[in-house]
């Protein structure tokens, strides 16, 4: 699987989810279609998955994590990094050029409207690669 499928495969998960803002739910449903494909891009996933958390490793995006979750420890960064790969490519590499993008997504204005700090919505939630023996048995 190449980024290109992948991005495919998360816009997929976000046309099915109740509420495409919700990244546990897509995070749940894109794993869902991932593990109907073949072993081999299960596999592929993982670089893929890899390759967006290292893009997105920067320090002007875990200063913008912070802000919006009143704090952001490594792993929190990763969670962080996780919801934002749910909420789409444009998003997530709007956000990654220019963190002060996130300032403009309807679910980081509405918590700093609510006064609570945090992205709703499953922000600790990632997407995973399911383990190819997760795969539903099905005959060939």
């Amino acid at each position: 699987m190449n980024r290109q499928q992948f991005w495919q495969l998360v816009e997929a998960a976000r046309d099915q989810a109740r509420h495409p803002d919700d990244a546990e739910d897509v995070a749940h449903r894109a794993t869902g279609r991932l593990a109907t494909r073949p072993a081999e891009e299960i596999v592929a996933v993982q670089q893929v998955l890899w390759d967006l958390m290292a893009d997105s490793c920067t320090n002007p995006l875990w200063a913008a994590a912070y802000l919006i979750n009143g704090g952001c420890s490594d792993d929190g960064f990763d969670y962080f990094r996780g919801w934002l790969i749910t909420q789409g490519r444009e998003v997530f590499g709007r956000a990654v050029a220019s963190p002060d993008a996130l300032a403009d997504l309807p679910v980081v204005r509405a918590s700093a409207a609510d006064g609570r700090p945090g992205v709703r919505g499953g922000a600790e939630h990632r997407l995973e690669r399911p383990h190819p023996g997760d795969r539903p048995a099905t005959p060939r």
